[in-house]
């Protein structure tokens, strides 16, 4: 079945605070035998998309090829974000065979910016929609998804719709994104990342057919008083090539009529209604508040402000 997005439309929900629970199979109540296993729907909102780690792409131009190459900066070990996956993902159309130049930083943020509106608004995500968007803050023919004449793009609205529901995104520093030639060198260089690991040099894991798999410390593992968590040089864990810590766990909703019931008269309904009102004393409202949408705008007093949109997978408003 295809997916749903669930994507939060404000900043002053914490991650305590909604919580959906009309959607099936219930994640308390679900049975592995006849619903499959990890299949819960119900939970916390918890990923909103501008939370410290997706912020806007930085260049160093030139590159390390010069002249008219431009990297993603190399004093960043990582770039995630919207505006990292447009400008891996998106390029200028050109004469066949050749792309024309990357997005510039300006470009890429703007576009990133007016699809978030679209998600504060309540308005669709579908290809057209963010067609017109890149057409009109890059320029004409510029597409997503490379189906016009003469574009390279790589991108899709789905790769859109998980990012901004909360999924991590990104591109290492250092990977150069225009070549000398002053153009686009296709992506995609990034990726979706993964679980972290958790497992330390001094981890074993013992495992026996039939058997659960037994975790511990090596019996030649020094400082065995050492308490979780607690740092010691060579005894941390190593990541894999798409493994990070700043992975999102969210979970995968999928498009069901339970979800549409919901979307139609439920909790769903309620929380996606632009009436919807709710004040975090955490923040402040008004024209000068902390309070925002997804989109920047300000929430005014009363805390009246859509708390989220929910997507298809061609990012229609369901």
């Amino acid at each position: 079945m295809a997916r749903a997005y669930i994507v939060l439309a404000r900043n002053d929900l914490d991650e305590d605070l909604l919580q959906v629970l009309d959607l099936a199979p219930n994640s308390s109540q679900f049975s592995p035998a006849y619903d499959g296993q990890g299949t819960g729907q119900t939970g916390y909102l918890t990923h909103y998309l501008i939370d410290g780690v997706n912020v806007p792409v930085t260049l160093d131009i030139p590159g390390a090829g010069g002249g008219a190459t431009r990297d993603f900066s190399a004093a960043v070990p990582f770039h995630y974000g919207l505006s990292t996956y447009l400008m891996d993902c998106v390029g200028r159309p050109q004469a066949p065979g050749s792309p024309g130049p990357a997005l510039t930083v300006a470009e890429a943020t703007n576009v990133a910016g007016d699809i978030e509106a679209a998600v504060a608004a309540g308005t669709p995500l579908t290809l057209a929609v963010i067609n017109a968007i890149l057409v009109a803050r890059v320029v004409a023919a510029t597409d997503l998804d490379g189906a016009g004449a003469n574009s390279h793009s790589v991108g899709s609205v789905e790769d859109i719709l998980r990012i901004l529901a909360g999924e991590r995104y990104r591109v290492a520093g250092g990977a150069e994104v225009q070549g000398g030639g002053g153009r686009w060198n296709p992506g995609p260089r990034g990726y979706f990342v993964d679980r972290p690991n958790v497992l330390t040099p001094d981890t074993v894991v013992s495992t026996q057919t039939g058997t659960r798999s037994i975790r511990g410390r090596k019996h030649t593992a020094p400082l065995s008083h050492l308490r979780p968590g607690e740092p010691r040089a060579g005894n941390v864990p190593v990541q894999g090539a798409a493994q990070d810590t700043n992975f999102n766990d969210v979970r995968t909703i999928v498009e069901t009529g339970h979800l549409h019931l919901s979307a139609t008269d439920g909790v769903l309904a309620d929380l996606k209604a632009a009436t919807y009102a709710f004040e975090n004393p955490a923040f402040t409202y008004g024209a000068a508040g902390t309070a925002l949408t997804l989109g920047g705008a300000n929430i005014l007093a009363g805390g009246v402000a859509r708390a989220i949109t929910v997507y298809d997978a061609d990012g229609n408003v369901i």
